[in-house]
């Protein structure tokens, strides 16, 4: 994120000289008087759109902000009092923008502070910019400054509790009751120490957000920001936290990681799956895959045994889950050199205004591949989209256009089809997920194990 440009005003002074009389050779020089300092305004910018793209933030015109993503904002910046306009432009596949945002004529005042949110969602046409000002002043020594906004379009009106760590709220009163969307409150300032935040739903004391102890030094200044979650566990909201340099997410204490695992050795047989020492996933059959299972933060072993073989472990291996993150496992090569795959899902949010696709490399016969992704089933005349990809490598998430396209995977520096051309519709506000593989047992045909939204839900029960 590039900070804000700073607006300045030239000042021009001009000094006066005073002569004497005409027998006097000095030159007499009378300073101006001193000129006041212009006392700024600041501004800062937060994306809460939780369906928005990446955005750029612009200021009379001029990009101010780059590819601000979602739940990120930018510190306080100065700008010099006056009349401005602030405007969004989405980043759209194709290095196309399209404008979302613009107000006009916002008066920015001497000694107050901005904050400027973008708040809504786009699929539904609700995005709007949301303007919170406060003079800038001090606060009480041995405190802490807090302002709480309700930015979740997602979130139905909720109580706020803030409490010593640990307090039981059952027959407490909430700080801030029946708090709606685009709601906020007052500046709160109390003393530093360790705080518990805790949401319910308005009216109810059933808890569906928890920051756990959270401990404030003296002099911190926070606009807490309850935002859509897009991450990992099962409440609503996480919050965002924002001060004068810029913001950081707090998760649901209970967020934990989220883990998916993928059978994608083509000779292996059906496999259960062992997180430390206890059975996780049973007789999961070659290209097989689990939904993503919600585990504490923490180390974990992982081991895969045969399903009619018990305890005799065909992986073994350590891996790391942290806090509010999400991964892909895969069990990948030929049985004699099966190995796992532990891939970071680092970005698993809906974007109403593109197609979102990632492309494993899970073949033990492809060998190196390139990846053509277009419009045309002939690739004869095209350049791949991704060359001389190994087993073992995905693309990383790729933003694309609603619309039909072409898949096809050749041998790298060939144009002989492995797989494909595979023809697919992508719909925007989906994530898609396609990994390359062997025939059962291993060898040709090579195929396709499809994920994410490529997999329809099923339908519900009558």
């Amino acid at each position: 994120m590039k900070p804000f440009a700073k607006y300045g005003v030239a000042i021009l002074a001009a000094l006066a000289l005073t002569a004497c009389d005409d027998d006097d050779d000095d030159i007499v020089v009378t300073p101006p008087p001193p000129t006041a300092p212009i006392e700024s305004g600041y501004v800062r910018v937060l994306h809460a759109s939780p369906d928005a793209p990446l955005v750029n933030v612009l200021v009379n015109d001029a990009v101010a902000l780059e590819s601000v993503d979602y739940a990120a904002g930018s510190g306080f910046v100065e700008l010099e009092p006056a009349a401005y306009t602030f405007a969004v432009d989405a980043l759209l596949p194709g290095d196309m923008t399209a404008r979302v945002i613009e107000v006009p004529d916002v008066l920015i005042e001497s000694e107050m502070e901005y904050s400027v949110i973008a708040v809504g969602k786009v699929a539904d046409e609700t995005l709007q910019p949301l303007l919170l000002s406060r003079p800038r002043a001090e606060f009480g020594e041995g405190n802490i400054r807090l302002q709480i906004l309700h930015a979740s379009p997602d979130a139905p009106a909720v109580d706020i509790y803030l409490t010593e760590p640990m307090a039981d709220i059952a027959m407490m009163d909430p700080a801030l009751a029946a708090v709606e969307f685009t709601q906020n409150s007052d500046l709160i300032e109390v003393a530093a120490g360790d705080y518990q935040a805790r949401v319910t739903v308005a009216g109810t004391k059933d808890v569906v957000y928890d920051t756990g102890t959270l401990s404030l030094a003296a002099g911190t200044d926070l606009l807490l920001a309850a935002v859509t979650n897009t991450v990992t566990g099962e409440a609503p909201i996480a919050l965002v936290a924002w001060s004068a340099e810029g913001t950081m997410s707090i998760p649901d204490m209970n967020a934990g990681a989220e883990l998916r695992v993928v059978h994608a050795s083509p000779d292996a047989p059906n496999v259960n799956v062992l997180a430390n020492g206890m059975t996780a996933l049973t007789d999961v059959p070659y290209t097989g895959f689990s939904d993503y299972l919600n585990v504490p933060a923490g180390d974990y072993q992982i081991q895969v045994e045969p399903t009619e073989a018990p305890g005799t472990f065909v992986i073994d291996a350590m891996i790391t889950a942290e806090q509010d993150m999400a991964y892909t496992v895969l069990a990948i090569n030929n049985v004699a050199e099966i190995a796992p795959w532990v891939v970071v899902d680092e970005n698993r949010r809906r974007i109403a205004t593109e197609a979102g696709l990632r492309l494993f490399h899970a073949s033990p016969t492809a060998g190196p591949v390139d990846i053509y992704l277009g419009t045309d089933m002939d690739i004869s005349d095209e350049e791949p989209a991704f060359t001389g990809v190994p087993i073992g490598m995905e693309t990383g998430r790729l933003s694309l256009a609603a619309g039909d396209y072409v898949v096809t995977v050749t041998p790298t520096g060939t144009k002989d089809a492995a797989i494909g051309p595979l023809m697919v519709t992508l719909e925007a506000n989906m994530l898609y997920t396609a990994i390359a593989r062997d025939e059962v047992g291993g060898g040709l045909p090579l195929g396709l194990i499809l994920m994410d939204d490529f997999v329809p839900e099923p339908a519900p029960a009558e």
